[in-house]
């Protein structure tokens, strides 16, 4: 008789687990969409400060709401650090942590978005046909 092992997640027919494999993408979602908001904060700072506008009154307004911003990212970034354990904490289990750590991550978007204005340019504020 043959001696029966299981397959191994690593070979081309083993069992993959779809719980950890979902989990995988949505962080990486989240931190591509956390990127993304940091590069715009960013970008938008330089161009102010590059265009003198960051020395006017509004400027100035516009340039600490835009600091403002990146630190919610910041934080937005912290709390993604704490889903995967990469940070100081170790990765939360329970999937009520998880799905509350997102939640607070999406709240940080919304306002970090509402202060660097990307919600102005939302598609769901694009008037209808």
């Amino acid at each position: 008789m043959f001696p029966v092992t299981p397959p191994s997640s690593s070979s081309p027919g083993g069992v993959v687990d779809l719980h950890r494999a979902r989990r995988a993408k949505r962080l990486d979602l989240y931190r591509g969409r956390q990127a993304d908001r940091v590069r715009f904060v960013r970008t938008t700072l330089e161009t102010l400060t590059q265009s003198g506008t960051l020395f006017t009154q509004e400027g100035t307004r516009r340039g600490l709401a835009l600091l403002k911003a990146l630190q919610l990212l910041q934080r937005a970034q912290a709390r993604l650090e704490e889903v995967s354990g990469d940070g100081v904490l170790p990765a939360a289990r329970l999937p009520e942590r998880v799905d509350a750590l997102y939640s607070e991550v999406d709240g940080l978007f919304d306002r970090a978005d509402t202060l660097s204005g990307r919600d102005e340019a939302s598609v769901a504020q694009l008037p209808g046909r």
